[in-house]
């Protein structure tokens, strides 16, 4: 039988790469760290790590093992959450993990609608990058991820074992001063835009592999991470941005207008927990409200489904 302390110790070595850092990370001595690691080893018959320089790596049998852990883990706190929602007459505390743009339109709309219908469930809400919204979930940082990915990408390492429920698509736009010449244009292309400046996110990898596939090195006129600013500087006439609509509906700056970029795949926004979590019933009330969110945000906004 598998010790649940052992398991983890495993998952912490595995995230910090060794076992003084693992260590340091759960308040236990080096050797503590070792003796339980030898111990998880013995059970198993097999090694769990190897050394790669200073650093220690799991095995193919160790990366088995840590997956299994993360949805041993996820049932422990999913039990915990149930009895304290218990306790609570339905209610408890849901820790969400959301991607900027939800964060300024649907994240607040759930909060709205949770302290009128649920006033006994709370959420704590971080903002946080797909990527790192993924490993909160995993790692039992997070209850509930808001994520978003593009048409045609694969699924994400991680999420083979876990529930993903959509929850709603967005197009990218172009923003633009509303003089500009492009701006009678029902849709604009990217190679429009090649002698352009750009205020653009940090988060660029694929705009700039686009610019790139059309022959173009575009130049970055500034480098921002938040809405308002970004269209404040298009506004002044510094450069033309890209934002999704979601982002959009929240606020638009006066002077700027945005136009669908063409030939960009959609942008899906999803719920990522474990599945043990979705029973947990304040869990399962947040998902139940997100999803009924994102669908009046469709409707509003004429935006398409899932």
């Amino acid at each position: 039988m598998l010790d649940v302390h052992q398991l983890r110790v495993l998952t912490e070595v595995a995230r910090t790469g060794s076992y003084t850092a693992a260590a340091a990370s759960l308040g236990y001595t080096q050797p503590a760290v070792s003796y339980q690691m030898r111990r998880l080893q013995q059970s198993v018959g097999a090694p769990l790590v190897v050394k790669a320089g200073r650093e220690l790596r799991l095995t193919e049998i160790g990366t088995v093992l840590v997956r299994h852990a993360d949805a041993v883990f996820s049932t422990l706190r999913a039990a915990d959450q149930d009895v304290a929602s218990v306790v609570a007459r339905g209610g408890g505390l849901v820790r969400i993990a959301a991607f900027q743009s939800s964060c300024v339109t649907l994240v607040p709309e759930l909060v709205a609608r949770l302290r009128t219908t649920h006033p006994h469930v709370q959420v704590t809400v971080s903002q946080a990058e797909p990527a790192d919204a993924r490993r909160m979930v995993r790692a039992g940082e997070a209850d509930l991820g808001l994520l978003c990915d593009w048409d045609g990408d694969d699924l994400p390492d991680g999420e083979g074992a876990m529930l993903r429920t959509e929850l709603m698509t967005d197009r990218r736009c172009v923003l633009m001063r509303e003089d500009d010449p492009l701006a009678t244009s029902s849709t604009v292309d990217l190679a429009d835009l090649a002698s352009r400046e750009w205020v653009m996110e940090s988060f660029r990898d694929r705009f700039l592999a686009a610019c790139t596939n059309l022959g173009y090195r575009p130049v970055i006129a500034a480098t921002i991470d938040d809405v308002s600013a970004i269209q404040a500087l298009v506004a002044s006439g510094l450069g033309v941005s890209l934002m999704s609509e979601l982002a959009l509906h929240a606020h638009l700056a006066p002077g700027v207008v945005h136009r669908p970029l063409r030939s960009w795949p959609l942008r899906h926004t999803y719920a990522l927990l474990w599945p043990d979590m979705a029973r947990v019933p304040a869990v399962a009330t947040v998902l139940r409200e997100v999803r009924s969110v994102a669908g009046e945000l469709r409707e509003r906004f004429g935006g398409p489904g899932p």
